[in-house]
């Protein structure tokens, strides 16, 4: 499900994501595939990791996202997507998202991960004020063709 914010984004909050775009994001609304944290002690916190990547890979591709084990020059091995990323879609941001939220450990920070990925977005696009500019005529346009049925 999408939240949309109630008033007009605009760019100077939006690398502290406050203000109306503290209010923009998605919600999760299949919980079939979720994690049932009743089989888990009270006091664990676990971050759904995969099931993020499945819905950021939704959104990219379009399909469901596969994946496949492949080498990593360590030796060992890493998980990533089946499906590449077109060249046009920013690829070492999305390439590093999936590498680092498919290939965590267990005893890994994940609100840090969660954070510096977020921050290494944000980066991106603070990097031309005409990213963001875009990105709120999609998100209206997005909302306008999704709210007007």
């Amino acid at each position: 499900m999408i939240r949309y914010a109630s008033n007009s984004l605009s760019r100077i909050h939006f690398y502290e994501c406050s203000g109306p775009w503290k209010e923009q994001g998605l919600c999760r609304v299949d919980w079939g595939r979720g994690i049932d944290l009743r089989l888990f002690p009270e006091d664990a916190k676990l971050v759904d990791t995969y099931g993020l990547c499945v819905i950021v890979h939704m959104i990219l591709h379009k399909s469901c996202m596969e994946i496949e084990k492949r080498p990593s020059p360590d030796g060992g091995y890493v998980y990533q997507p089946k499906t590449h990323l077109k060249r046009y879609m920013q690829v070492e941001l999305w390439k590093n998202l999936f590498m680092k939220l498919l290939n965590t450990s267990p005893t890994e920070d994940h609100q840090s991960l969660l954070r510096n990925l977020r921050h290494s977005f944000q980066d991106y696009m603070c990097s031309n004020p005409q990213l963001i500019k875009k990105l709120k005529q999609l998100l209206v346009k997005q909302k306008n063709s999704l709210c007007s049925a």
